[in-house]
Parts: structure tokens; sequence; C-alpha cells
């Protein structure tokens, strides 16, 4: 069987619901509504089945927002018994539950949690309807528990106010941050212009990673972390550097998606077996060479 497909990183999109409405969602493709929306158990198992043998670096399990999923749990703790890569959770962590927070806690899962704004009105006002009290709550009970968790934030507007409160919020909270400007955002493309002498003016070391993205460790009083600001590939189509980084997503039908600009494939069929499954997606691969 062979383990070199091309793909390093996949993110399984377990549903396409969300109790969210962010204008900045790249939820391109996704089935919103109805049951079709949701990916069955038997689908993700065979995903995580395939990928078993695999040399891939992490997977990603997203929606939508995953912990919609009545199975959320159950596929967290089989991917996480049946692979050796990191596996992350993208989730905005509004609907997690004590008894959910204490089953993970047993797992190496780590949350990445979207996190627009330390604000409440800013941060009620991108999401649509969160509440950052509740959702700071959550990170404490899930810190306590002793699962790895980082912030997500896309930087949706020239605000050097709200991106300083964030920083300051990480470091304080011993957070890392992740920091993505808004693809298609008006002047998205030039917030680095901005974000970056923001962040080293309290950075104690800066890397770049040759991936798109530059990690610095910042400090705020004796309370520290570490920022990446990924300047998204797609601002000038950079296909080597989104090939270094990027992620085949799987979307429920067992759908497969090599961009988030990109169209659905419909005929990779994974209960197939290795040898075909490995074909076509080395051919996806292959191929992925233009934006």
């Amino acid at each position: 069987m062979s383990k070199d497909i091309g793909w390093k990183r996949f993110r399984v999109l377990v549903t396409g619901h969300c109790n969210y409405c962010c204008p900045f969602c790249h939820n391109e493709g996704q089935e919103k509504n109805g049951a079709s929306a949701n990916m069955s158990f038997d689908e993700f198992k065979q995903v995580i089945d395939y990928l078993q043998d695999k040399s891939i670096i992490e997977l990603s399990i997203s929606g939508g927002e995953p912990f919609i999923h009545p199975q959320i749990v159950d596929m967290i703790e089989y991917a996480c018994q049946k692979l050796t890569c990191d596996v992350s959770c993208a989730t905005n962590l509004s609907l997690i539950t004590d008894a959910q927070i204490k089953c993970l806690s047993k797992t190496r899962v780590k949350f990445n949690i979207q996190y627009p704004y330390v604000e409440a009105e800013k941060f009620a006002r991108s999401t649509g309807v969160g509440n950052v009290s509740k959702i700071n709550n959550s990170i404490e009970l899930v810190k306590r528990a002793g699962i790895n968790i980082g912030l997500n934030a896309v930087i949706q507007t020239i605000d050097t106010e709200a991106i300083g409160r964030l920083l300051s919020f990480a470091a304080v909270n011993a957070l890392p941050l992740k920091l993505l400007p808004q693809i298609g955002g008006n002047g998205s493309d030039g917030y680095k212009e901005w974000v970056l002498p923001m962040i080293r003016q309290i950075a104690v070391s800066e890397k770049d990673k040759g991936t798109g993205a530059i990690r610095w460790e910042i400090i705020d009083g004796q309370h520290r972390t570490t920022v990446l600001y990924i300047d998204s590939p797609c601002f000038s189509k950079d296909i080597e550097t989104c090939r270094n980084f990027g992620e085949l997503r799987i979307h429920p039908g067992l759908r497969v998606q090599t961009c988030i600009n990109g169209p659905l494939i419909d005929d990779i069929v994974f209960s197939q077996g290795d040898l075909p499954v490995t074909s076509k997606l080395n051919e996806l691969w292959k191929n992925f060479t233009t934006c």
C-alpha cells in the first residue's frame, strides 16, 4: 500500500450547519441545510481507516460548527485512536458541554477556536449571535481539562485597537494566536503592512516559516505566547506556497475539494479500498499546480 499520496494535511468537514453567520466563513461548496449537510459516522470512519497508514501531518475536523454534529465526540475519539498524526478541531466553542470536555480531555485533540474580537459588541456583530463572555468561560474550562487550545482570528478590517487587544488577550491567557487576513476582503492583501509592525513591537523572536507564514513569540508584561500571521497565497496566486501548507478538504457525502475556491469532486469512493483511492488522490495532487 502506498503511503505517499502528495497531500500531507486533510480537513474533514463533518457538517455544513453552523450557529454563527460569520461574513468571512469559507464554506464554499457546502450543503448547509438538510440531512445531507452532515457526514455520517460511517463515512468519517472510511476516511480515517484509509488514512491510517498514510504519511500525513495533520487531520483537521471542522464544519460548519462541528459540535452541531451529534457524533462529534465519537469522531474525534476515533481519529485520535486510529491516526498517529496531529488531530485538531476547528470550532467556535459555543456549543461544547462539560461532558464533552471531560471525554475529549482523554484524547490528544487540539482546539482551534474562531475568535475574531475581544470586545463583546464587535464579537457579536462579527459572528451574528456570539457571546464572548460565554466563549471565554468555555476556553477556561477546556484549558483546565488539559486540552490544547489556540485562537484563530480572521482580520476583517483595518482596526489597530482590536488587534492590539487581541494580542494582549492571547498573551495574558497564554493562548497561541493565528491571524489570517480575510480572503476577498477590501484591501486585505495589504493588511500585513500595519499588522506586522504592531506584532514586532512586542515580539522577542521572529521566524519566517517559508510557507507564507511568520511566527513570533510575544510578551505582555510577564505573559507570553506565540503569534502566527499567514498571508494567504490566494492573494498572489502562489501555488507553490499553497502546496506547502494546503489541505485536501473532504465534505459530507465524501466529496473532495482541493481548494476552498475550487469545485467539489464526487468520484473518490473511500469504500473501494486503498489502490483506487490512492491513485485518485495522487492524480489530484499532480494536477494541483495552478490557482
